[in-house]
């Protein structure tokens, strides 16, 4: 027989068991860390990368939660993250240049902009009807060309591209547009040109050329080495769509791309910079699971990417431990 005395010190200690494990609970959410992830366009490349990496990082990890969430592009990114409304984003090697330095669309400098690591090149890709009489950028002018956002890379390279080709601002139609109307405009009629900075074969561009007879215009390397010189070295690379990537897409197209960086303060701790680096790389097969795109962090791409801003001292360390090559930062 169970005495009152034992009934109630029983009582007492599975409650003192409770509070504690709700204690322990507690305190295990107060140091989970949750970090907002700024992107791009819902439909893009950035966007499903960011995914990938926070699916593979959160998986199993006590220290933090990484939550994606689609922007306008990097310029927006970049406020988020100085305003602390993200706590990671997604930049361009120009874009990040100029926010660090305080210059062109940037009010003043970021000297806390910090460099993670870099994860893809996204290509600048200018898309045509088939039956359209326009060769090259220098063909659109008198045009309605999707420009993208304002903010997005796409509105600042595909402008640059359309300026080496003497194609100014005012000589076309430029329209603003998501890459969402972007595709409806072109497959509809409404434009006469698509233009993106997104990675190869993304899902949104595979969809319109499926369902729509579309081609995609080469920049030529007079064209390119112009555009090499408006941007800080490293910013952009040539790049080659190879044939097929695209359905119907008989040849090869001569593009450059963006190389595309995760960023934070300087001030994001050490563990979590480490965790972020070591978990994503240690598993790109299983980032590869959650979105296909993922297949341009290479160890040769990121020894060969140069750092716009300073990098994150424990993401050079992180790197250097899996046997990632890093290009030191220079001003």
């Amino acid at each position: 027989m169970v005495s009152l005395k034992t009934k109630t010190t029983l009582r007492a200690g599975l409650m003192g068991l409770a509070a504690a494990t709700l204690t322990s609970a507690a305190a295990m959410a107060a140091d989970l860390q949750e970090l907002g992830f700024a992107t791009s366009a819902s439909g893009g490349t950035g966007y499903m990368y960011a995914v990938a990496v926070a699916t593979v990082v959160n998986e199993g990890s006590e220290a933090l939660k990484i939550t994606p969430f689609p922007s306008a592009g990097v310029i927006e990114n970049d406020r988020l993250l100085r305003n602390d409304e993200a706590q990671l984003i997604l930049h361009t090697g120009g874009q990040a240049y100029s926010s660090y330095r305080g210059e062109g669309k940037y009010p003043s400098k970021f000297e806390d902009l910090r460099a993670i690591m870099p994860i893809y090149a996204s290509l600048v890709q200018m898309i045509v009807p088939a039956e359209s009489d326009s060769k090259s950028p220098g063909d659109l002018k008198g045009k309605r060309i999707g420009l993208g956002e304002p903010g997005s890379s796409a509105n600042t390279y595909v402008r640059q591209v359309l300026k080496a080709e003497n194609v100014n601002d005012g000589d076309y139609d430029g329209r603003p547009n998501s890459l969402t109307e972007q595709v409806a405009g072109l497959r509809d009629g409404n434009l006469d040109a698509l233009t993106t900075v997104m990675g190869g074969g993304a899902p949104a561009l595979q969809d319109l050329a499926a369902s729509r007879d579309v081609r995609w215009i080469s920049i030529t390397p007079e064209t390119l080495k112009s555009v090499i010189g408006m941007n800080p070295t490293g910013a952009v690379v040539p790049v080659t769509i190879p044939a097929g990537t695209y359905p119907q897409q008989d040849g090869a197209v001569q593009t450059f791309g963006v190389p595309i960086w995760i960023m934070a303060k300087a001030e994001m701790p050490d563990a979590l910079v480490s965790e972020i680096v070591t978990k994503f790389l240690s598993n790109l097969p299983r980032a590869h699971e959650v979105h296909p795109v993922v297949d341009g962090t290479t160890k040769d791409f990121v020894a060969n990417a140069a750092p716009p801003v300073p990098w994150h001292p424990e993401a050079v360390k992180a790197l250097a431990a899996m046997g990632y090559d890093t290009t030191p930062f220079t001003e």
